[in-house]
């Protein structure tokens, strides 16, 4: 009833004069939106502990709380929290190194990924070249850290020089 009552109201303008008001449903504010809410970006405390104590990015930090990057960096050198550079590890990394494993948001170690980076540094010290370890590594279908995708002499470097 309640259904058919809204869709008369959207085809007629709205309810009648004629329906009581136990036909009507109730008013109801679904959602509010708090335009007045103190801006966090102006807490020192809060971007100190965001940044350096939890070692977000600015991206995340501005991601979180509403707000644009530019505005988040230029709270953080208002009071005079030292940016990291781009290329520096923010604590968060998105694709985890070779060996490593989230478990339940924690980083750990990843046993069956350290054997194969013991096999690369064994091959490799045998003299073999990274292009025919990531062949081997391809012919022996070992997973890589995206599974699906075929080791290539690059990625092999990387994890020999991690």
């Amino acid at each position: 009833m309640v259904l058919r009552l809204i869709s008369g109201w959207l085809k007629n303008g709205g309810p009648s004069a004629s329906q009581s008001q136990q036909e009507r449903p109730p008013m109801q504010i679904i959602d509010t939106i708090r335009f007045f809410e103190p801006k966090l970006y102006k807490n020192k405390s809060f971007l100190h502990q965001k940044y350096v104590v939890e070692g977000l990015s600015v991206k995340q930090i501005a991601s979180e709380i509403m707000s644009s990057t530019s505005t988040v960096r230029k709270w953080l050198l208002h009071f005079g929290i030292d940016l990291r550079s781009k290329s520096q590890h923010h604590g968060n990394p998105a694709q985890l190194k070779f060996g490593q494993k989230r478990i339940k948001g924690i980083i750990q170690d990843y046993q069956r990924e350290h054997r194969v980076i013991e096999t690369i540094k064994y091959l490799r010290s045998q003299g073999m070249s990274f292009r025919a370890i990531a062949q081997t590594l391809n012919e022996l279908k070992v997973s890589t850290k995206n599974k699906g995708k075929s080791w290539h002499p690059e990625m092999v470097r990387r994890i020999l020089f991690l």
